[in-house]
């Protein structure tokens, strides 16, 4: 699937904006410093409407504002370049995918809000994402630019090896199974200055989503869900445990990716949201923008037909085209309620997410400590 199409068909072309608090007293290093908060209820967002233009829109602040773009999340202010002055929204500015733009909302008293792209415009990715931006509980923000969520990386360009190379990206966790890895080489693996990590298990299709497959309506397609979560996260207990050992050792930026890039990593990824103080809310709506950027009527295609716009293997196909509609839609997409469940699964059986993390992957407070002073500004 090429995703620069993707993304100029405006299905994942959104970025997401942080807001930056006066405790903090900085904006990434972006521009100088302001005491002003922003309104609560301040939201903005930015659309790709052609390769290098974009369209920004806010709301919740008052009067004009004005427009900054960087070339880096943490770049210094003399790398901001004012782009529109007195404006109001929405407005449209020159920005092209490389160097990746991020950009700075100011308010006449000082107010600012930091945008950034989530959804990375990857020729051959699919899923690729910064989780940077989030607010947390205590009011800061998950860093731009070092923590991405993907896909399955066999079919990056190498283009798009570029631009990752572009974004310091380090090193790459990768989550399937052996088998995944032997039928769909990570185009990652073997690149100069990059840290491929993989840990070697097996995984049958069928025994671990049967119950799944067994379910007949959507309700009890998202209880098998959830509860299979759970079964993930104890089959990919050394992932995790390592994945958690090189966040707390080091913020160089990292990537991990397992196939649809929403089930293994959904999981890893609201362990590690869940760790920096990420209210539940914004953990599941994460979880949730998957199913927008690759749609399950995608792999229903496929299901039809092995021209679907995505490959699937004959044996997969016929499986799954016995199976309700309602139920492959949850198994393929990313409904709400599945991670909705499956956290208060850890709630009810784990004592939560801090227990849960501490007790199987070694994220004890002193650890959570370390990782929220490192990748939350």
């Amino acid at each position: 699937m090429d995703r620069r199409k993707l993304l100029q068909g405006g299905l994942a072309s959104v970025l997401t904006f942080s807001a930056i608090g006066a405790a903090n007293g900085t904006l990434a290093g972006c521009v100088p410093s302001a005491r002003a908060t922003l309104p609560a209820d301040a939201t903005g967002e930015v659309v790709r409407i052609a390769p290098d233009r974009l369209r920004v829109s806010w709301q919740g602040l008052e009067g004009p504002v004005r427009v900054f773009l960087s070339a880096g999340g943490d770049a210094p202010a003399g790398k901001t370049a004012e782009v529109a002055a007195a404006a109001t929204s929405p407005v449209e500015i020159a920005a092209p995918a490389t160097p990746r733009p991020f950009i700075v909302i100011e308010t006449d008293t000082g107010a600012r809000m930091q945008l950034a792209e989530r959804v990375l415009p990857l020729e051959g990715g699919r899923n690729f994402r910064d989780l940077g931006g989030y607010r947390s509980e205590d009011g800061r923000q998950v860093r731009w630019g070092h923590l991405y969520r993907s896909g399955v990386m066999a079919e990056l360009t190498a283009g798009d090896l570029a631009y990752l190379r572009s974004l310091g990206i380090a090193r790459v966790c990768d989550f399937r199974s052996s088998d995944e890895m032997s039928r769909e080489p990570s185009r990652a693996a073997g690149v100069e200055g990059l840290d491929y990590v993989a840990f070697a298990y097996d995984m049958d299709m069928g025994s671990s989503i049967g119950p799944l497959l067994a379910a007949q309506t959507r309700e009890e397609a998202v209880k098998a869900f959830a509860d299979g979560y759970l079964g993930m996260a104890a089959l990919l207990k050394p992932h995790f445990t390592d994945l958690f050992d090189r966040l707390t050792a080091s913020t160089t930026p990292l990537a991990m990716n397992c196939s649809a890039g929403k089930d293994r990593t959904g999981v890893a990824s609201a362990l590690i949201l869940g760790a920096l103080g990420v209210p539940r809310d914004t953990i599941i709506a994460d979880y949730a923008l998957s199913e927008t950027i690759v749609p399950p009527d995608k792999y229903l295609e496929a299901i039809r037909s092995d021209n679907g716009g995505m490959s699937m293997p004959a044996e997969q196909r016929a499986m799954f085209a016995r199976v309700p509609e309602p139920v492959l839609r949850v198994l393929f997409g990313t409904d709400p309620d599945v991670m909705r469940l499956t956290l208060d699964r850890i709630d009810a059986e784990h004592g939560g997410l801090a227990t849960y993390a501490a007790t199987n992957f070694g994220l004890d407070a002193e650890r959570v400590e370390v990782l929220r002073n490192s990748y939350l500004v």
